[in-house]
């Protein structure tokens, strides 16, 4: 199997994962990694723009089939650092009717979420360096 295959495999296996397990605690609530994904776009503000991470993500993984390993290692740097951007955030929307309540902490799909982008960030830089390396070693 490919180096490119195998992290594209892991990234998506990580995030998969993620949605079935507790993302946030909110004061009395729990939010899965699912729902977060599906609903994380209507709450843009402030810290919100977190969700972005979820398309540059898999924006970066399609360039990384694409052979685009540069710009895929951009795009998951970039996504990577947006998942750090919900630490920020308060309060998060629970239901339907738009009550929101504190958050109280960050459950393993959170964690598997940013291990996710992790996976595809560090898996680019691996092959840049080692494509690096081979150039080196074999100069034409």
């Amino acid at each position: 199997m490919k180096k490119s295959n195998l992290i594209l495999l892991i990234c998506l296996a990580l995030y998969i994962a993620s949605l079935p397990f507790t993302a946030v605690y909110a004061k009395g609530h729990e939010m899965s990694g699912l729902a977060c994904a599906l609903l994380g776009w209507a709450e843009m503000e402030g810290g919100g723009i977190a969700w972005m991470a979820n398309p540059l993500l898999f924006i970066g993984a399609f360039f990384l089939l694409l052979k685009q390993v540069k710009i895929a290692a951009a795009l998951s740097l970039i996504a990577f650092g947006l998942t750090f951007c919900y630490l920020s955030v308060g309060e998060i929307t629970v239901n339907e009717a738009g009550h929101q309540f504190p958050i109280t902490g960050y459950g393993p799909g959170y964690f598997l979420w940013i291990a996710s982008c992790f996976t595809l960030l560090s898996g680019c830089i691996i092959l840049i360096v080692t494509s690096k390396k081979n150039k080196d070693q074999n100069p034409t």
